[in-house]
């Protein structure tokens, strides 16, 4: 079964005139950017770009001249694939510049985005998704309890120093929390840069609290030039809010969460392979995150994410590749905070975790059963499913 590596291999030496910008080239260049590119490539647009094979390198070296795993649950393989995409004549036509990298504790943030500069003049920005760091996994969280996250205000004015900087077509590309950040930034940026987007991908990324990004006469604006895929069984992009314009992909795994591995989409040619449809596992799993997500009030939200806050600090590790490293002080710094939460916070998690039996099987059997659609983005529609 094909993947992106098979399509690297094949239609390396297919120049992007030949062969136009496609599918395939979003989730390789989505998947690579997971390497820490900022160790070699500056943040400024005001530098002179770097080749794309010149960046590669550089950032096989600054890893030892080895191929080396860039997090405990991103694989080495992702460096294998950078090389391989290097050598090629079609990668190798790129230049790279605006790698900016940004981390904060309070409010957390965990923000990565590159440019790829194609050879007709085309920018195209690639959001990283969450990381290795503990930080990135706490925005995430925020990102499940309030309206908004840093990351998408930094989204947005990359995509505005890009349009500044250059005038050709701009294709905005993101993987998971990436992807996310994608589809955000195309809506909310400028009028005069919006007109400018060619193309968005939003790969398998999570949706949002509410639905008024999509309710915006912006989104309608952006839509016919949006793409918006999810693997077959999807976990990640099933959360909160999100649309249903997706295409469901094939994968060479079965478990939704795996799936979100962009190396296991598979491809034919020059195209992704999709299905019809999603499976009924992962419109099973849309119900079931639903239903356990809104069942939680806003303040037991804000204390369920000041929690995981206080709990990634009390382990005192920044990336997660550092836990197995660390596991006693870890385990220690684990209990300690779980020992010490208040009742009020106890009772919100308690909340959150409760019933996720009842509530599993009660959204199987909405699925198999056909009932009311209750997945069109309606809070109330949602709100009515769950007090059901």
């Amino acid at each position: 079964m094909a993947t992106s590596m098979n399509y690297i291999k094949k239609y390396g030496n297919s120049s992007f005139e030949e062969l136009a910008f496609n599918d395939i080239d979003n989730i390789a260049l989505c998947e690579i950017l997971y390497m820490p590119f900022e160790k070699v490539i500056s943040s400024s647009f005001n530098e002179e770009p770097v080749p794309f094979a010149e960046a590669c390198q550089r950032m096989f070296e600054y890893n030892g001249g080895r191929h080396v795993a860039p997090g405990l649950v991103l694989m080495k393989k992702i460096s294998v694939k950078m090389m391989a995409m290097a050598q090629t004549e079609r990668f190798a036509s790129m230049k790279v510049v605006g790698c900016k990298c940004a981390f904060d504790i309070e409010p957390p943030l965990q923000f990565g985005a590159m440019t790829f500069l194609l050879p007709d003049g085309a920018a195209v920005v690639v959001f990283r998704g969450t990381d290795d760091s503990l930080i990135g996994w706490k925005e995430d969280m925020s990102l499940y309890t309030r309206k908004g996250i840093p990351s998408h205000d930094l989204a947005v004015e990359y995509i505005e120093k890009v349009a500044q900087k250059y005038d050709g077509d701009i294709i905005i590309c993101g993987h998971s929390k990436g992807g996310n950040l994608a589809i955000y930034s195309a809506v909310k940026c400028s009028e005069e840069t919006r007109k400018r987007i060619a193309r968005i991908y939003n790969n398998d990324g999570p949706g949002f609290v509410t639905d008024d990004l999509m309710r915006c006469p912006e989104y309608k604006e952006v839509l016919p030039n949006y793409r918006h895929f999810v693997p077959s069984n999807s976990f990640i992009g099933m959360l909160l809010v999100h649309d249903n314009d997706f295409k469901a992909v094939k994968c060479k795994h079965i478990l939704g969460f795996i799936q979100h591995d962009l190396s296991l989409w598979r491809t034919k040619g020059t195209e992704i392979l999709f299905r019809d449809d999603i499976s009924k596992l992962a419109k099973i799993t849309d119900e079931f995150l639903k239903q356990m997500i809104y069942r939680v009030t806003d303040d037991q939200g804000e204390l369920i994410d000041k929690w995981f806050g206080d709990l990634i600090a009390g382990m005192g590790q920044e990336n997660l590749i550092n836990i197995p490293r660390n596991l006693l002080s870890t385990v220690k710094g684990f209990k300690k905070v779980c020992a010490e939460v208040d009742s009020e916070t106890r009772a919100a998690i308690d909340n959150f975790l409760g019933g996720l039996g009842k509530i599993a099987i009660k959204s199987t059997k909405f699925v198999l059963l056909n009932a009311a659609d209750v997945a069109e983005n309606s809070m109330e529609k949602i709100a009515e499913a769950v007090l059901a």
